[in-house]
């Protein structure tokens, strides 16, 4: 029964410890966001470079710190670079649209996506999620995506750089300098801002959804270093009532 009870409590203390926030990255192959009923951002029908509130299903787009690129944006312009999704030999292949989008090696016919230019992007959901993917253009170190989620945590383009394997160069536009990414959150975000210091941050390709493994925002399970900490008070208590 003794070795029961340590096993039981060890089961609870371990069940209350989540995830950790993580990131993987990938060149070519696409991430969907872990959860179910995806909210994926449309920018289609939007005409180019457009600054104002986007609204859609789920989800709210908006420029409160514009600078120059800043906003909505096609193809490549002066100061942004578009996405690169895929490759045909060594010719790049971009998103036609959004998340799950055909390529096309036709920079006209790609579609919109978003710079931060020398400003910044924050992306708002109407629902926590805890999972975020996207497609990262010509990664530059300067580039970041901020959630606040409990620990507010920052994905660096730094990280994405380690995280992708076959990267080529800070700040590549070609193929081999854009990665697929996906971020997963051990507690729910509501919210995402994406900035660069320097040049801009162009992404693509965006969309999130919440994991069954994570807890309500109101809701917090302890650290793992609480969780060993709690554990010889469980075998403590385990013994004083052996003993009683």
């Amino acid at each position: 029964m003794k070795n029961f009870g340590l096993l039981a409590i060890a089961g609870l203390l371990a069940s209350g410890i989540m995830q950790a926030d993580s990131i993987q990255a990938s060149l070519y192959s696409p991430f969907a966001p872990a959860g179910a009923a995806p909210v994926i951002v449309n920018l289609s029908g939007i005409t180019p470079v457009y600054q104002g509130t986007v609204m859609g299903s789920g989800y709210m787009i908006s420029f409160p710190s514009t600078g120059y690129n800043t906003g909505v944006v096609q193809g490549a312009g002066s100061g942004y670079a578009l996405p690169v999704a895929g490759v045909t030999g060594t010719t790049p292949e971009y998103l036609t649209g959004g998340f799950g989008s055909a390529l096309t090696t036709n920079a006209a016919a790609s579609g919109n996506y978003l710079s931060t230019g020398t400003g910044e992007v924050v992306i708002t959901f109407s629902a926590p999620e805890t999972s975020f993917a996207l497609l990262w253009g010509s990664i530059d170190t300067s580039n970041s995506l901020s959630f606040n989620d409990a620990a507010d945590y920052v994905v660096t383009g730094s990280a994405v750089q380690n995280a992708a394997g076959g990267f080529v160069g800070n700040g590549y536009q070609g193929p081999g300098g854009s990665a697929y990414v996906i971020v997963n959150t051990s507690t729910p975000f509501t919210q995402v801002i994406a900035t660069s210091s320097s040049a801009s941050f162009e992404f693509a390709g965006v969309s999130a959804a919440a994991s069954s493994f994570t807890t309500t925002p109101s809701t917090t399970a302890p650290e793992p270093e609480m969780a060993l900490l709690m554990l010889p008070l469980g075998i403590a208590f385990l013994w004083f009532r052996r003993k009683a």
